[in-house]
């Protein structure tokens, strides 16, 4: 069945060793999408041989025909028992790739298609352009507005994004190096020359053969649906789900939320993905065989297999690699084993499968919030967008940009939120925010609150001042001022204060009641206007006290009314009555005019005066008050007097048959 001559079949090239290391054996894994791993177990008639040099140093295992092998990089080395003449030693062969396990990151790539994030990660290992490849397929990839790697090893990071993106990666060996080969459709995976199925007979078979091959067909989800929300689409219910033709039995639905969609089209895509990935082992081939070639990512051609529909191409997923050749040792020569030689066991599915990598690795999830503080470009003291959204630097992203690039677009919760009704209040640059994330997911994340800390401290002074409850901003750019709302609730001293930096606006539009129950000031430091477009009422209980200390101007269009128990008016100067038509002055009792030292008495006995009465006199001239008030009406445009009130003085005083003698002396059609 294998191979017993005493040639050695199994070599490893080490430049970095000048010692003879004589290869005993060999185990190792390979599949697709993921780092592959050979043990190798090996001899060497030294017995001191500096492990730390070996390490991470390239090397060939030869499996025998030419150019056939595993490339890798030692990753590990040790050193086992000795005996009189040999030493045994350990090797592992990894991929350059594999090392990506030991590095650990959390950081933020931005507007970056899977493929450009991939060759970032790879170039900062020193993994350059000559050891990878991308065959893309017949559209680019998208660009991801926002792609968070939080706390995972690169490796995982890489394998993760492949999932996600359809992405699959396999390595082609060369003695020189490994390739590393990245692509989303089935051409990507090279096609190797066909290998005979023989079924094992115990003899040595000329040429490599498939020794055992069979398939199985398992129980796989027969649709996928996918459904998201996108807060710019509240409304549209994204739903996409993808279904095959026919399958038998039941119909079994893979349902998943969020879909991570924004349209009918790429939601499609998604599901269409989706039920490949959940059916690409649907059709399962497994077997065993001597052929050295075959490779993970490689499509294996059987033939001569008594089922001609089996006789096709088949994608390699999965491959044990296992080797063993006692004749390096002499003391094994002549002795029987248990087996020598190479042999391999494999997983296959058919190559018209489009294969999807299954999700083996899930994205981290984010318990709780996280702290961060708001961003924006510099000198600007508030930076948003049309939803509010702001953006945050996280303390553990070590870019530390602390720009407008710092992050995407962050929602900001509300305590209230409809259409075009709520509370706003945008977190200013600088804030610290307490950031969660929708599903635990890293790439939405969304400010939930603002939190004070030692430089951005509370308004007011703590714990003096735990009583009050403050809503203070601060005047932008640049300013000092602000505006407050204070609320303190101490027992005894309850109060709300209220504070303009600048302007202040009440709206009414209906009914507003005012009521004081004790004293009420107002204090205005500049002017204050009035304009009532209805009835005005006032209700004094008390005395009314007012000081004016320049000019009263008062303008009545319509009548005035003033009554009083008593009436006293005082100038310190001159007083001064004027009216169009007629003044009247009406006493119940007695009427005195009193003026330098005299008066005139009018009373139901007569009309005594202090001195004679001197006819054809001239009056005394006297200045008008004319004070001028902004918003009054100037005192040289009178109203126009009701001409309702006119009349009814025209028909007092033709009534009064006490004229006086210019009374008596007017026109008689004068009023």
């Amino acid at each position: 069945m294998f191979s017993a001559t005493n040639q050695q079949r199994f070599k490893l090239t080490l430049d970095a060793c000048e010692h003879d290391l004589h290869v005993l054996g060999f185990k190792g894994r390979e599949g697709l999408n993921q780092p592959y791993r050979i043990d190798i177990e090996l001899f060497s008639a030294s017995a001191d041989l500096d492990l730390e040099s070996l390490l991470h140093k390239p090397a060939f295992l030869a499996l025998g025909a030419e150019n056939i092998g595993l490339h890798g990089h030692i990753h590990s080395a040790g050193q086992g028992e000795s005996g009189p003449r040999l030493t045994r030693y350990q090797l592992t062969l990894v991929p350059r790739l594999a090392y990506l396990e030991h590095s650990t990151q959390q950081r933020i790539f931005q507007n970056q298609s899977v493929p450009d994030i991939i060759a970032q990660v790879l170039k900062e290992h020193g993994i350059l352009a000559d050891a990878f490849h991308f065959q893309q397929g017949p559209k680019p990839h998208p660009e991801r507005e926002y792609c968070t790697q939080y706390d995972e090893t690169d490796l995982n990071f890489i394998q993760r994004l492949c999932e996600e993106e359809g992405l699959s990666f396999h390595f082609r060996h060369s003695p020189d190096q490994h390739l590393l080969v990245f692509g989303i459709h089935s051409s990507i995976f090279p096609r190797l020359e066909s290998t005979p199925y023989k079924r094992s007979s115990g003899l040595v078979a000329q040429a490599p053969v498939i020794k055992t091959f069979g398939v199985r067909v398992q129980t796989r989800p027969t649709r996928t649906t996918l459904r998201h929300y996108d807060f710019e689409q509240p409304h549209v219910q994204l739903q996409a789900d993808c279904r095959p033709g026919s399958s038998p039995g039941a119909e079994l639905e893979h349902y998943a939320y969020p879909g991570d969609f924004r349209d009918e089209r790429q939601g499609k895509k998604l599901a269409e993905r989706d039920l490949q990935r959940h059916r690409s082992d649907y059709r399962l081939a497994q077997g065993e065989s001597d052929q050295p070639a075959l490779r993970s990512g490689h499509c294996l051609l059987l033939s001569e297999h008594p089922r001609q529909d089996w006789n096709s191409h088949w994608l390699l997923t999965e491959i044990t690699h296992e080797g063993y050749q006692p004749q390096v040792l002499e003391e094994y020569a002549g002795h029987e084993v248990p087996w020598q030689g190479y042999r391999n066991t494999f997983s296959a599915i058919p190559d018209e499968v489009e294969y999807q990598p299954p999700h083996r690795h899930k994205k981290p999830f984010i318990r709780g919030s996280q702290s961060a503080w708001v961003t924006g470009p510099a000198g600007q003291e508030i930076h948003c967008d049309a939803y509010g959204r702001v953006k945050v630097q996280f303390p553990w992203d070590r870019a530390d940009r602390n720009d407008e690039h710092s992050s995407c677009w962050l929602r900001v919760a509300s305590s209230w939120a409809g259409a075009r009704y709520g509370s706003v209040v945008i977190p200013r640059v600088g804030m610290e925010v307490v950031v969660s994330f929708f599903e635990g997911d890293p790439d939405r994340p969304y400010v939930s609150a603002c939190l004070h800390h030692k430089n951005n401290e509370v308004p007011y002074p703590l714990p003096e001042n735990q009583t009050q409850s403050v809503f203070k901003t601060r005047s932008t750019p640049g300013g000092q001022g602000y505006n407050e709302l204070r609320i303190e609730d101490r027992s005894g001293a309850e109060q709300i204060a209220l504070r303009a930096q600048r302007d202040f606006t009440l709206h009414t539009l209906n009914d507003q009641r005012l009521q004081v129950d004790r004293q009420r000031s107002v204090r205005v430091g500049g002017d204050s206007r009035h304009e009532l477009q209805g009835e005005e009422q006032h209700i004094t209980h008390g005395n009314r006290l007012t000081e004016l200390r320049q000019d009263d101007h008062l303008t009545v269009n319509g009548e005035q009314h003033i009554q009083t128990a008593s009436h006293l008016l005082r100038a310190t100067e001159d007083i001064h009555l004027s009216a169009g038509e007629n003044v009247v002055i009406d006493a119940g009792s007695s009427l005195t005019l009193r003026a330098g030292g005299q008066w005139l008495t009018l009373n139901p006995a007569g009309i005594f005066s202090s001195t004679e009465i001197t006819l054809e006199g001239h009056p005394l001239s006297v200045a008008q008050a004319a004070p001028s008030l902004p918003g009054t009406v100037p005192h040289d445009q009178p109203a126009p007097a009701d001409p309702l009130v006119l009349q009814a003085l025209r028909t007092l005083l033709k009534s009064d048959p006490e004229r006086c003698e210019i009374c008596e002396q007017a026109p008689k059609d004068s009023p």
